[in-house]
């Protein structure tokens, strides 16, 4: 009697049909990539660091481990943060999969399995497949390829999306980039302070005058600027006077007494105290230090 076997179709519901590029990026700390658009698909993965990364009107900062996509025609950018170094993937490719969109503005942490396929898609790739702009140009084959590269290339890429797609945790852009806009605004409120601070510098100043400046409650601004700096407002403020102390002191037009009243403080006594618990010298001992200092030059 004949057996009749069924067979079982395999679909791919997430399918990528040709790859642009796929590198690994080691920045330096002033790296700055000006943006552009493009008609295919493209993810940025941290491996290590953090990037500053545009997205049509928005920003937000993605942190190591986590990837996001860049849907076709939309633009994108990518900039260090705050001017330290990181290690980034970027993937271009082609896919036309109807499930494609679900991946459009979210930010996806990338470990385990998924993590693994990445990195086999990048060894197999040599880690430096750049993209190439000739319009009109055959597709080019990988160079330097072992037998089967390019198949291990796009399973393993196919496979990361599809444990992307299964996972539900991940981040939408538009949370991220209010969280980068309110940490954007934080920055400039404490830049703003430091302002306020460094031009008031030889006057009383109270942090009732600075709030009013800044247009923020005097709690709300302590808060931030805590956060900001990890120090406090007054102390900021003192540290400044007393770096324009030594500055006056080395220009050598004023005597203790005269530095002190012009930097606000009525009492002298009490600013050389200040000076010497902060600088662990009196200003008679800083003042012969500077004078050593340019006889030996």
């Amino acid at each position: 009697m004949e057996c009749l076997y069924r067979h079982h179709l395999l679909d791919k519901e997430l399918a990528i049909t040709e790859l642009i590029s796929l590198f690994y990026y080691k920045s330096p700390r002033n790296f700055y990539f000006e943006g552009e658009t493009h008609d295919f698909w493209e993810f940025i993965y941290t491996d290590k660091g953090q990037m500053l990364i545009t997205a049509g009107d928005q920003q937000y900062v993605l942190k190591a481990g986590e990837l996001a996509f860049h849907c076709p025609g939309e633009f994108h950018a990518v900039q260090a943060w705050s001017q330290t170094p990181a290690n980034f993937i970027v993937c271009s490719f082609i896919s036309n999969s109807e499930h494609m969109p679900w991946f459009t503005h979210k930010i996806l942490p990338l470990n385990g399995l998924a993590r693994e396929s990445l990195q086999t898609a990048l060894r197999e790739a040599g880690g430096n497949l750049l993209p190439e702009k000739k319009p009109g140009s055959v597709p080019l084959e990988i160079p330097g390829r072992l037998f089967g590269s390019a198949q291990l290339i796009q399973n393993s890429l196919e496979q990361m999306l599809i444990l992307l797609y299964r996972q539900s945790r991940s981040v939408r852009i538009q949370q991220r980039a209010e969280s980068y806009a309110l940490l954007k605004n934080n920055r400039q409120l404490a830049a703003n302070i430091k302002t306020c601070l460094e031009d008031h510098v030889h006057e009383k100043l109270t942090l009732s005058q600075i709030a009013q400046a800044t247009g923020y409650s005097v709690a709300q601004m302590k808060k931030l600027f805590k956060n900001e700096t990890g120090s406090s407002i007054i102390d900021w403020f003192i540290d400044l006077k007393l770096d324009e102390a030594k500055r006056m002191i080395q220009e050598g037009d004023l005597n203790f007494t005269q530095i002190a009243a012009s930097l606000g403080y009525d009492n002298p006594h009490y600013f050389s105290r200040l000076f010497h618990q902060r600088n662990d010298m009196t200003m008679t001992e800083y003042s012969r230090s500077m004078i050593e200092a340019a006889q030996n030059d």
